[in-house]
């Protein structure tokens, strides 16, 4: 089965702050996620984290695309970040 017909899967990986060891979400799924760019702010309120942030700013994004051979093709976004304080 050839890439352009295989099944695509979506996978976002949100990092702690200044930490890309440590996923502080994951989310995956069938179609694409909305873009994430570096400056914008997410909220932490439902996420596992070691220490509760709040705000998020998104510092950089990875994209990472790979195949499995006879079954799918992946899209993996990682977002880094950092502690945005109160930017509102």
């Amino acid at each position: 089965m050839s890439g352009k017909n295989m099944p695509t899967k979506y996978t976002l990986e949100i990092y702690e702050p200044n930490d890309d060891s440590c996923v502080a979400a994951v989310y995956s799924s069938d179609t694409p996620f909305m873009s994430v760019v570096k400056g914008e702010y997410i909220n932490t309120s439902l996420f596992n984290m070691s220490a509760p942030q709040g705000i998020l700013e998104v510092v950089s994004v990875e994209h990472i695309f790979w195949v499995i051979e006879g079954s799918h093709q992946t899209q993996k976004t990682c977002i880094r970040t950092k502690p945005a304080g109160n930017p509102f």
